[in-house]
């Protein structure tokens, strides 16, 4: 069964919190607010064209975003999405990977949306946000 809104938002509280974003992040989300992470860990709240790549994301994957690391590398401009599936019975176990600093997550290539793809990344905690570290 699909999960709603609503509950798709608590699980996203949840993964925030796992993940070691600061409480402003966590307060913010709850309000409406989505940040991303710059490369070393600086918060930002997310742009306007971000704003429309995270919208579109969550209308063709019935998925919900809850935070945003943002990388400049040689395969172009990313946008980690890290975000809650529709699928209720894997929550457990992406729970469990952000233990491990491991999250499921969306890359989207803003360079060449074509390289774009599904997949977990391995993460840090760095001042108040976090660092892809894989």
């Amino acid at each position: 069964m699909t999960p709603t809104l609503k509950e798709q938002k608590k699980e996203c509280l949840t993964r925030l919190k796992l993940s070691g974003l600061c409480n402003e992040v966590i307060t913010d989300f709850k309000n409406g607010q989505l940040y991303k992470t710059e490369q070393l860990g600086i918060l930002y709240y997310i742009n306007d064209n971000e704003k429309a790549v995270v919208k579109d994301f969550e209308e063709k994957n019935n998925a919900m975003v809850y935070h945003i690391l943002h990388s400049n590398t040689e395969f172009g401009e990313l946008l980690a999405l890290l975000y809650v599936s529709k699928y209720k019975e894997e929550w457990q176990t992406d729970r469990e990977d952000l233990k491990d600093n491991i999250a499921l997550s969306y890359v989207y290539n803003v360079d060449c949306p074509d390289f774009s793809e599904f997949g977990s990344i391995g993460f840090a905690q760095r001042f108040g946000g976090l660092v892809r570290t894989a």
